[in-house]
């Protein structure tokens, strides 16, 4: 399982980088990938170039404003 995260982390880690690009600078970007499945977490993954607490933050907000749902 290690190299297949190893992958996983080299691809988003490149995806990462060419999504920030095409903000202004100073942006903070942050992958999770969760499996509703494993509700302890056991299978999430997560990269961030942010503060998690900040991160979280972010979500909270988006929720206060109701867009805690997709279009």
């Amino acid at each position: 399982m290690g190299e297949l995260l190893d992958n996983a982390q080299r691809t988003v880690a490149g995806h990462m980088e060419a999504i920030v690009a095409c903000f202004k600078p100073g942006v903070k970007i942050t992958v999770l990938v969760r499996t509703p499945s494993h509700p302890d977490g056991a299978r999430d993954f997560l990269m961030t170039d942010d503060d998690l607490g900040e991160a979280v933050k972010a979500l909270e907000i988006r929720r206060a404003a109701g867009m805690d749902r997709h279009p």
